[in-house]
């Protein structure tokens, strides 16, 4: 939705501006140290700007529209006093006495009667009631309802119900408060499920509150009469210094937004009207396909022309997605895989997909357990990144597409999970702490009868310990590149769907870099050196991944096909990697298992530096049978930074230099201090 700036007219203090034509149904917020005011939709978050500056040079606060006069009230903090605006959105400096001597930053007009309340905790202030009845004896005079001290409440802003004579707000915490300004009381009604500092409240004609958060924007609804009902209701704008008014009277939306809506075309248990939180968008220049039909209510009718699904949709299987954009966005999608009627939280197909002008292409995969027939999909783009299938956003559109899921017959097992870890200073033993780089993954395997038809490998970075750049990758020593379907391989990291291919280029053989750049994926919090290595510095989340390899043609199954997918790093070009990597050519320096074979990529002239002892003992291992690097088949604790393994773990030693045959249990002996708990 476009911004207007409306003219501001200055007037002088003592003079009055016309009130508004009516009663609006957009809300207003005044944000910023010098009051800044929008109109926001409710219904979609986009917002108008209706005026860079009120005519002072501060913050004004306590904001509330008035159903007597139709002005907005509010709290002056140039002068200390109060103010009031009308249609022209200058402040007409208003002086009410009985005040104490401080600026108030919750406050609203009430419905039921003719005066303006705010508060501000704390003993030596409270709750005053301003009278704004000019024809009243007491025309702008403030009386104290009750101190701060005995109405103790942590609210940021309140609004008053437009049928009863009680304001509402939402504490700091989460709590619904309910105050009865006759008495200065206040009940608690219970949680509501979010918490934060809520600088903007309002009510509509049917009674719902509507909450926005200062930190993100974010609009919730809630029916007062049950706490738990909370539901993020649109995506507004967010600031620092937030507050709001409404006209408590109004609808929600009028008619004459109709044309600036979008909303979806499912049946109405996939949330698409307003009574049901249904999605919907203000109408611009970002949509899929070749336009966008807002409308103010859902149409039912198949206008949407922007998402295709390439492929067919069978359980087990992937499927091709086609979508086009006017204009780059994030796109959001969901399919009922479990045909329940609604779009559950797992059933996100696309996250946070940063789309180009033009076509996009994405690989989803149908989940195994889907259920066959007829169900329903939801694509949404928008400019805001992070959206929920429900819900209003300020541009974009929403398209809901009918499709259908077919059995596949592919059957689907899986491995246990197994831990990685892998010292990044071979051919040298160095610090020996084995945290360098520690990946946690297991295997899928999709197969009709005894013919595999894909591979998928999900995994978690744990751990990056390492000063030097290390690329993640698994070969595939009994695949060739060419019975991949490369098209179709699809990599996602922390949920975003990766553009490049991750099959490395050039090579006969099956080499799937999961990983590029370890280094660079695996950010590191404040205060510390690497990634969850070290005390203090591990409560940072694992990085999540996920890569699917689907086949040409099928492969027969065997037991070697899953033994042959082995993990390994290898050095990043164009950074040092130490005084053994040719910085010409780093690539060619890979770290595997003990006794495998390395790629095609590996240069065999780094064999027998350093402690390397391959050419004699076997592959990647020191003359003691010590490897530098590991498969642990369980979930493990790696040592903490510089800790050496033998130290961490004291059995390993042993276990290495008997090629295995004794101390098997050697990763359960983890001397606590020394390793980083998973």
């Amino acid at each position: 939705m476009k911004s207007s700036i409306v003219s501001l007219l200055f007037i002088a203090a003592g003079s009055s501006a016309a009130p508004f034509d009516t009663c609006p149904s957009k809300a207003f917020l005044v944000q910023g140290t010098t009051a800044t005011i929008f109109g926001v939709n409710l219904v979609s978050g986009s917002y108008n700007r209706f005026a860079d500056n009120v005519g002072t040079n501060q913050k004004v606060n306590g904001f509330g529209f008035s159903v007597h006069d139709r002005y907005l009230y509010g709290w002056d903090y140039s002068r200390g006093n109060i103010g009031r605006i009308g249609k022209d959105y200058a402040l007409e400096p208003l002086n009410a006495s009985g005040l104490p001597n401080t600026n108030f930053y919750v406050g609203d007009v009430s419905v039921q009667q003719n005066a303006y309340y705010v508060y501000r905790k704390g003993a030596d202030y409270g709750l005053y009631r301003i009278v704004l009845d000019e024809n009243d004896s007491d025309y702008l005079v403030a009386s104290k309802v009750i101190d701060g001290s005995s109405l103790n409440l942590n609210i940021f802003d309140l609004a008053f119900h437009p049928d009863e004579n009680l304001a509402y707000s939402v504490d700091n915490r989460g709590n619904l408060i309910a105050i009865n300004v006759t008495t200065g009381s206040s009940f608690n009604l219970g949680f509501t499920g979010v918490t934060g500092t809520f600088g903007a409240v309002y009510f509509d004609v049917e009674g719902y509150l509507y909450i926005s958060r200062n930190s993100d924007g974010h609009i919730f609804r809630i029916d007062i009469n049950d706490s738990t009902s909370t539901t993020l209701f649109a995506y507004g704008p967010s600031s620092g210094n937030n507050d709001g008014a409404r006209c408590a009277t109004a609808p929600i939306i009028d008619e004459s937004e109709a044309p600036t809506l979008d909303y979806g075309d499912a049946p109405d248990s996939y949330a698409t009207s307003i009574s049901a939180n249904g999605a919907r968008h203000g109408k611009g220049n970002l949509y899929f396909g070749n336009g966008v039909s807002a409308e103010h209510t859902p149409n039912q009718v198949d206008d949407d022309d922007g998402v295709n699904f390439v492929t067919g949709l069978e359980t087990g299987l992937d499927t091709l997605v086609s979508y086009r954009l006017s204009a780059p966005g994030y796109v959001n999608a969901w399919v009922d895989w479990n045909g329940n009627g609604q779009f559950d939280e797992s059933e996100q197909i696309i996250t946070e997909h940063l789309g180009t002008v033009g076509e996009n292409r994405v690989l989803v995969e149908v989940p195994i357990d889907a259920r066959e027939g007829t169900t329903w999909a939801r694509f949404r783009v928008s400019n805001t990144p992070s959206i929920s299938p429900l819900g209003g956003v300020d541009s974009g559109e929403v398209e809901d597409i009918s499709v259908s899921i077919v059995a596949s017959g592919v059957v689907e097992t899986t491995t246990a999970w197994q831990t990685a870890a892998f010292e990044d200073l071979w051919p040298q033993q160095g610090d020996y702490d084995f945290n360098d780089v520690v990946v946690k993954y297991r295997i899928f395997k999709s197969q009709i009868g005894n013919q595999v038809v894909r591979l998928k490998i999900d995994g978690e970075l744990l751990a990056v310990g390492a000063s030097y750049h290390n690329a993640f990758a698994f070969r595939f020593a009994n695949i060739a590149r060419n019975q991949v379907d490369e098209p179709l391989v699809r990599l996602t990291i922390n949920g975003q769907q990766i553009a490049k291919n991750p099959l490395e280029a050039g090579r006969n053989e099956a080499i799937l870099i999961a990983l590029d750049d370890t280094k660079v994926i695996a950010n590191t919090q404040s205060g510390c050196k690497y990634f969850r290595t070290e005390s203090g510095c591990l409560n940072q989340q694992p990085i999540p991944f996920s890569v699917t390899l689907p086949f040409k043609n099928t492969v027969t199954d065997s037991a070697s096909l899953i033994s042959g997918v082995s993990p390994f790093i290898f050095a990043v070009n164009g950074f040092d990697h130490g005084p053994f990597v040719d910085s010409n050519n780093a690539r060619a320096w890979e770290v595997h298992l003990k006794n495998h074979t390395p790629t095609e990529a590996f240069n065999t002239d780094y064999f027998d530096q350093g402690d390397d002892m391959s050419s004699t003992y076997g592959n990647f291992q020191t003359a003691n049978g010590l490897p530098w690097a590991l498969i642990i088949g369980t979930s493990w604790n790696h040592p903490k930074e510089s800790t050496d393994m033998l130290l961490a773990y004291p059995e390993f030693g042993g276990f290495a230099e008997s090629a295995g045959s004794a101390n098997t249990n050697w990763f359960r002996s983890a001397v606590g201090q020394h390793s980083v708990q998973n």
